[in-house]
């Protein structure tokens, strides 16, 4: 298997807006994508429902090649306890799961804002065996990423700012990194919705995983 993938992920639906009360976030772009016989939403969720009204954070990142949930998370800062749990809805060509996942998340200095932030990305697979399969990716998995103010955590967000310095640390460590990849479908301009800070270009960061 090469190391860059060579599979433009694909629109499989656009998913209408549901009358579902939640603790989510909001979005007009929530979308099933399809790589071979696996899929996935674009987005992450709040809870254990799939509605535009419902949502976390774009998913914007993959690792793909020989990767799985506990190996990326190892790659940045271990399993992270102290962080609210989140859910994707996942298709590994056998059915859709929810996972879990809490994440991995550390404090970084972030140029973009100049300022300390925590930088925090959930990591996102069928468990077991935490990690999805086809034959374009090899064992991958999706993530989400943000930033979360130091230290009160009263706002969260930025995911285009979080995506780019996780490519950084993984490339600083030796990983192959191919930057805003293939499209989402999960543009969202900057805009606050309470303390949740929107910002991200659409276009996910592939990270191959030996």
């Amino acid at each position: 298997m090469s190391s860059r993938p060579l599979l433009v992920l694909a629109l499989i639906a656009v998913a209408a807006a549901l009358p579902l009360a939640s603790r989510g976030a909001t979005t007009s772009n929530l979308t099933l994508l399809g790589v071979a016989e696996d899929s996935f939403y674009n987005y992450d969720f709040a809870s254990k429902a799939v509605s535009s009204s419902n949502v976390d954070w774009p998913v914007c990142l993959v690792f793909y090649g020989n990767a799985d949930v506990n190996k990326v998370k190892n790659i940045y800062w271990g399993i992270t306890i102290l962080a609210n749990p989140m859910y994707a809805y996942l298709n590994d060509g056998q059915g859709f799961v929810w996972d879990e996942d809490r994440g991995t998340k550390g404090v970084v200095w972030s140029s973009y804002l100049n300022s300390y932030v925590y930088l925090h990305m959930r990591v996102y697979a069928p468990n077991p065996p935490d990690y999805l399969y086809n034959a374009y990716y090899g064992k991958y998995v999706v993530a989400t990423a943000h930033y979360d103010q130091f230290p009160l955590e009263s706002w969260s967000g930025y995911t285009e700012y979080a995506e780019k310095d996780l490519a950084a640390i993984a490339s600083g460590k030796g990983y192959a990194v191919y930057r805003d990849l293939y499209y989402f479908y999960n543009y969202e301009p900057y805009r606050v919705e309470g303390n949740h800070i929107w910002l991200n270009n659409g276009y996910a960061t592939y990270v191959y995983v030996p």
